[in-house]
């Protein structure tokens, strides 16, 4: 019997559902990972792509350079450039190379003597010096034609025979390192609006430095490294240039504010001058000035100020004071007591408040015991019994202090915070300042000097940009000096379009002060702040000055902060400009100084602006010597200069 044999078949292996769901886990275990290795990897190429290229090319022989890129430009509103950056080169020396063999020195010194006026024995010995060194900065900010003749040289474009094409070949070790300066076509113009950018691109004053982390690019960078073949390879990152500024600056405009400023400086001899020029309708700042200026160009250069001697024997503390102290705008962070300007102010809120209206009337004696202080009218002997808008027109302090009575302080408070004062604008600018004003536990005292514009304290814009809700029907525009920002490229960046942050009055109220705005200069102490042709309307402003060093003084005689605020066309205001003179040397109380002075300026500026003349029958002005606010002891009698929160009776 044969045998047979048989092959046993290996049993299959069969999964089943717990393989099933292990090799499930498995199979999306490795998908997670997989994505989260790509992701890892893409995060890493944009957030250190740069980095790691380095640390690749630093394996190999490599050269890098950085590509910098340009701060942007900041335009007006007319798309005139008020900054710029221009391509310098910096040459630089590689005294490594040019010492690597004898035959280079001589060729390379003649060159550089010859297209740079080097000193051959100096340039000869600082090469030796550093004959380690590979970076060598020799001259710095030189501009394209500085470098043309050297390069052409560098081309052979001069050498005309075998020897002189040696003599170039045997040039070694210079090259040009480009960069941007930056520089300002117009020199002081707007300076402190402006401010200027360091040689780092930092800067700390001006759109300049609102606006830096726009106007900052992105610096590139060339990388040139020698691949497995020894061939030079080059990669190139471009940089990203920063965005454009377009203000809301008129450079026009600008420029006829700086000459007047300094025309009645020089006229009069105040102590300072400074004027804000903006579109009462969206808050745009057209000009915004004072007397003191620099050079954008030099912006840390004090001759203009200081003899030698003086900034020789002044510490680095003292120069970086007085630099500071120049540099600062006036419009914005310094603050000061307002005077009579705060008159329409207080007006609107009571009128607002059902407290007057245009028929009510109040008599004035000259002066008012209030708070056991004598708080007396510019008018000793008293103005009579006289209505709301012959009490802004002539400029009524015991009119002003019966409102602020009527309105009481908690109102009184209510309404300043309405209007902005105490608080910052908001303006696209660094360093505002808040001014200081009191809460609804002020004095009777200081109610009353409140009411009139003693006693608290504002600057320019807070007072512009409140004034501008007074008379464009009760809207609060915040103040902008820029309108957008776009590339290099004019593309859009950012658009700042107006922006309503309020409603302080109704638009009834705000008509009834544009009539008593209109009788300050037909009827009123701002008379001469007539133009011919233009329904000019604003409010004259005398306000006592009060020291503020610290040393004790109290208020200072004979020394007042003249100013107007007016608007054009006072029934539909077009533009509003606010001028400040601060004691004139001949006269500290002469209003007339400074409404010649807004005067002057906005005679040239309306017709810039095409504001159309709508004046019809112009009442003649009374003589400003009859409704001029003068005091001819101070205006309160008692009052140490303290800004005293209780009165003495309370």
């Amino acid at each position: 019997m044969s045998e047979r044999r048989v092959r046993r078949r290996k049993p299959r292996l069969k999964f089943d559902k717990q393989m099933y769901k292990k090799l499930g886990i498995l199979f999306w275990i490795v998908v997670l990972a997989l994505f989260a290795l790509c992701t890892r990897i893409a995060y890493l190429n944009v957030a250190k792509g740069d980095n790691y290229s380095i640390k690749v090319l630093e394996q190999q022989s490599f050269t890098s350079k950085t590509i910098p890129y340009k701060r942007g430009d900041i335009k007006d509103r007319n798309g005139n450039v008020l900054a710029t950056s221009v391509m310098v080169y910096n040459l630089i020396i590689d005294s490594k190379v040019v010492m690597s063999n004898e035959k280079y020195l001589t060729p390379t010194v003649n060159a550089l003597v010859k297209y740079f006026d080097f000193n051959e024995d100096d340039l000869r010995t600082a090469i030796k010096e550093r004959k380690n060194n590979s970076y060598w900065v020799a001259k710095k900010n030189l501009e394209y034609k500085d470098i043309q003749k050297f390069e052409s040289y560098l081309n052979y474009e001069y050498a005309d025979t075998k020897e002189e094409e040696t003599t170039v070949q045997n040039t070694k070790g210079i090259w040009f390192e480009k960069k941007y300066k930056r520089m300002y076509p117009y020199n002081s113009l707007a300076c402190s609006l402006l401010g200027f950018a360091n040689s780092d691109n930092s800067a700390t004053i001006g759109i300049e430095s609102s606006y830096n982390s726009f106007l900052q690019g992105t610096d590139g960078r060339e990388y040139g490294y020698m691949d497995s073949d020894n061939n030079m390879e080059t990669v190139i990152k471009d940089a990203k240039d920063g965005d454009n500024i377009v203000s809301s600056i008129d450079m026009n405009i600008q420029r006829i504010v700086q000459k007047s400023i300094k025309k009645y400086m020089k006229k009069y001899s105040p102590k300072r001058i400074s004027v804000v020029i903006a579109n009462p309708n969206n808050g745009e700042i057209l000009a915004m000035a004072d007397d003191t200026t620099f050079d954008l160009n030099d912006p840390y250069n004090l001759e203009d100020y200081y003899t030698e001697a003086q900034i020789s024997s002044m510490s680095q503390k003292k120069q970086s004071e007085k630099l500071n102290s120049i540099w600062n705008n006036y419009c914005i962070t310094d603050s000061y007591e307002p005077g009579s300007t705060a008159k329409p102010f207080t007006v609107a809120a009571a009128f607002e408040e059902g407290k007057i209206n245009r028929k009510s009337t109040f008599t004035c004696d000259g002066q008012e015991k209030v708070g056991g202080f004598t708080i007396k009218c510019h008018k000793v002997d008293g103005h009579g019994t006289i209505t709301v808008k012959e009490a802004i027109a002539e400029s009524c302090n015991d009119y002003m202090m019966h409102i602020g009575k009527l309105l009481g302080a908690k109102k009184f408070v209510q309404y300043q915070e309405r209007f902005g004062f105490g608080t910052k604008t908001g303006i696209d600018l660094p360093n505002e300042t808040r001014g200081l004003v009191y809460g609804t536990d002020m004095g009777s005292s200081t109610l009353a000097t409140n009411s009139f514009g003693q006693n608290f304290t504002v600057n320019m814009i807070q007072m512009v940009s409140g004034f501008s809700s007074l008379i464009n029907g009760g809207y609060y525009y915040e103040p902008r000096v820029v309108k957008q920002v776009v590339t290099s490229d004019d593309q859009l960046v950012k658009n700042y379009s107006k922006t309503l942050v309020k409603q302080t009055i109704t638009k009834e109220t705000s008509d009834y002060i544009k009539e008593c705005l209109r009788s300050v200069v037909t009827d009123g102490t701002g008379s001469t702040a007539a133009i011919n042709g233009y329904t000019v309307g604003g409010k004259t402003g005398t306000a006592e000055k009060v020291d503020t060093s610290g040393k004790g003084k109290g208020r200072l005689k004979n020394q007042y902060i003249l100013s107007f605020l007016g608007c054009v066309p006072c029934e539909d205001p077009q533009v509003v400009c606010y001028t400040l003179m601060d004691t004139p040397k001949k006269d500290p109380q002469a209003t007339a100084y400074n409404t010649e002075l807004w005067t002057d300026v906005m005679k040239q500026v309306l017709p810039y602006l095409g504001v159309e003349k709508t004046e019809k029958i112009e009442k003649k002005a009374k003589k400003q010597n009859l409704e001029t606010e003068f005091y001819s002891d101070g205006i309160i009698e008692g009052d140490d200069g303290s800004l005293v929160k209780k009165s003495k009776e309370d």
